[in-house]
């Protein structure tokens, strides 16, 4: 079956062209992504044919819908596909609905979606806009959201509530969600082949533009660092990540900030872009900076790992001990210091890195941990995520099943 992967963030698209057949197995025909979409001048567009060199251009598109006529042309054009008519269906990794599994993107379930715009405003507003513009485009195709949520239904309820009144839980829901399910799904069914067995406590570890941990235990998730929204768990790139709430609110009323205008300081002018103070949220620039002896940078750097290392030794705890820990996500998969920084000292708790490979290996798949037992009895893996094969996975199951899928029957296995 092909189909078309859409990854929507608030200005800009990126897109894939996935043919996946009954084994899962999976061919990447053809990539194409677009940024700063939403305002006029020029955007940057870069795509590839299959797995071939990646071509950057610069061009004058704006808004979702030109973005994507012009990507489905530069497919047509380039032989990905002779027809937008070859796309069977959409897959979108939707982030917050109230199902939460994997489902037709109707509009009853896109409604629920704008209910949860507030807690989730970078990601739900920008797939529903762009899930219409691709009904305009390619008509009536399914088009399919596999929502991250669905990979934490095991978490324990108790796990799932908060000290908040009894009435916020039920009648509001304000409950953990967590979040980047598909990349912590793949991240472990590949540790689970890779081990020869899912009856392990594993710790997958999603470092990037936002990031989280995962506590897995024989093969389901039984904790997340994220909680009701994905401004919660350890530092993002823009937002804020755990607080006190009190600490919020009086910022608001000593600064006199209206929800919105607090909503919007914590989730675009705080986390590693707010501490650091150079303006971006690119780690690579911080680290820069920070070797630069810029004191905010290195702040922001240090406090990111320790974030890290505190959910390391919290979530080790929850699982009752540890025997693999997984790096995922672009930060994770090719920054070897914060990789070290955040394993440092930690041959107490059976965990050591292999310097050597842990450079080695950085940004491909493979083994990084200290090769005797001895030394490390935890295993230490980088790999590289690859949440499109998940989504078209599930995509695929639902429109060939002709049915949603609740979060209980989505097991995915390499």
């Amino acid at each position: 079956m092909i189909i078309g992967i859409g990854n929507v963030g608030s200005t800009s698209l990126k897109s894939k062209i996935i043919d996946i057949n009954d084994k899962k197995d999976m061919k990447v025909l053809g990539e194409a992504n677009l940024d700063k979409i939403k305002s006029k001048g020029e955007s940057n567009f870069t795509h590839r044919v299959g797995e071939g060199e990646i071509t950057r251009e610069v061009v004058d598109v704006m808004g979702f819908e030109e973005g994507i006529k012009l990507i489905l042309k530069w497919y047509v054009e380039s032989g990905v596909i002779s027809s937008p008519k070859d796309i069977e269906a959409m897959g979108f990794k939707c982030v917050l609905g109230e199902k939460n599994g994997a489902n037709i993107l109707t509009d009853e379930i896109l409604e629920e979606m704008r209910r949860y715009v507030f807690v989730a405003p970078v990601h739900n507003l920008p797939y529903i806009e762009t899930i219409g513009e691709f009904r305009k485009v390619l008509g009536d195709i399914p088009m399919v959201g596999v929502f991250e949520p669905s990979f934490h239904y095991s978490i324990p309820e108790f796990r799932k509530i908060s000290g908040f009144p009894w009435e916020w839980y039920e009648k509001l829901g304000i409950r953990k969600h967590g979040f980047h399910g598909s990349s912590h799904r793949y991240l472990s069914a590949m540790a689970f082949k890779l081990e020869g067995t899912e009856n392990i406590r594993l710790l997958t570890i999603h470092l990037g533009g936002s990031s989280s941990i995962c506590a897995i235990k024989d093969g389901k998730s039984i904790d997340n660092s994220f909680g009701f929204s994905t401004n919660s768990g350890l530092l993002q790139g823009t937002r804020v990540g755990d607080i006190d709430g009190t600490a919020l609110l009086f910022a608001m009323r000593e600064l006199g900030l209206s929800v919105e205008e607090a909503e919007k300081e914590i989730s675009e002018n705080a986390g590693l872009k707010g501490t650091a103070g150079i303006g971006t949220d690119d780690l690579r620039e911080i680290l820069k900076a920070a070797g630069e002896g810029n004191r905010r940078a290195q702040l922001a750097i240090d406090l990111f790992v320790d974030g890290i290392r505190k959910y390391i030794g919290a979530f080790s705890t929850v699982l009752g001990g540890l025997d693999c820990i997984v790096f995922g996500g672009g930060i994770g998969e090719k920054s070897p210091l914060i990789r070290e920084r955040c394993l440092e000292n930690m041959e107490y708790m059976g965990i050591k890195l292999d310097p050597v490979k842990n450079r080695e290996l950085n940004g491909k798949q493979g083994l990084i941990s200290a090769d005797s037992s001895l030394e490390s009895r935890v295993r230490i893996y980088i790999i590289p995520t690859n949440e499109e094969i998940v989504v078209a996975y599930f995509t695929k199951r639902v429109v060939e099943e002709g049915r949603d899928l609740t979060p209980e029957e989505m097991v995915f296995r390499l």
